[in-house]
């Protein structure tokens, strides 16, 4: 009788630590699941960013070309 209590007293703090673990795990696995969807949403908005910023640099180009020019012509004319 007393080995069955002391074999019964185990399995109950066994079953508590199991469940303490679990609980724990799927704490941990929240958090890392809001943050993976963080940096999901990040990665999205840069991606979004960067799309935007090239397709500007065609336009940022031209411009400086025609600066560029415009600067060579005024040193010519200094000269």
């Amino acid at each position: 009788a007393v080995a069955e209590d002391i074999v019964l007293t185990l399995l109950e703090e066994i079953r508590g630590d199991a469940k303490d673990f679990r609980e724990e795990t799927r704490k941990n696995f929240g958090t890392v699941f809001h943050r993976l969807s963080v940096l999901e949403a990040t990665m999205a908005s840069l991606k979004a960013d960067t799309a935007t910023l090239l397709s500007t640099m065609p336009v940022v180009n031209e411009r400086l070309d025609e600066l560029e020019a415009r600067l060579a012509a005024v040193e010519a004319r200094l000269t």
